[in-house]
């Protein structure tokens, strides 16, 4: 089949994998209970009562990455909106980043400072998330951007090991 013919299928809607797409809002329904519940719809992959649907929101990233890349992909411009209109998350690690980043302002308003300590009881994941920056920091694997982000806010990147700045 030429590409102009599929082109013009595409513009008209024609369903190309049948089953898929009836699995496909099957699964979309599961999403939709899983946040009536859970108040969002990043499903953890580790979530062993939902594999299936832990699976399959990774599956949605993957073929969501490939439309983007220019590849074959079984997602839809239709497909993409649905998943928006409910809060899809399309880039995970970033926006976990970006929430710890707003954690961390919260810490700064609170305590003046970014020296979060590794063992910060009140939200021991801000502790780990600093310490691991300050690693990709050290390691050069963190970006300009984030490093500017988190510079403007008044980043530590160093301290002693009695837990002091270095000047």
């Amino acid at each position: 089949m030429t590409e102009k013919r599929v082109f013009l299928l595409n513009k008209v809607g024609f369903v190309w994998f049948v089953g898929y797409d009836i699995k496909w809002f099957v699964m979309l329904g599961e999403l939709r209970k899983y946040k009536e519940t859970h108040g969002h719809c990043s499903v953890p992959a580790r979530c062993s009562s939902n594999k299936r649907l832990a699976n399959w929101v990774s599956k949605q990233r993957q073929v969501y990455y490939d439309m983007k890349e220019g590849r074959s992909s079984i997602m839809t411009a239709e497909r993409v909106d649905i998943l928006n209109n409910l809060g899809f998350k399309w880039k995970m690690h970033e926006d976990n980043w970006h929430d710890m980043l707003d954690d961390l302002k919260e810490f700064k308003e609170r305590h003046g400072d970014c020296i979060v300590p590794q063992k910060y009881s009140p939200n021991p994941q801000l502790g780990r998330w600093v310490y691991t920056q300050r690693r990709a920091y050290t390691r050069n694997s963190l970006t300009k951007e984030r490093i500017t982000l988190l510079n403007k806010l008044g980043f530590v990147w160093k301290l002693r090991k009695s837990r002091t700045l270095i000047k």
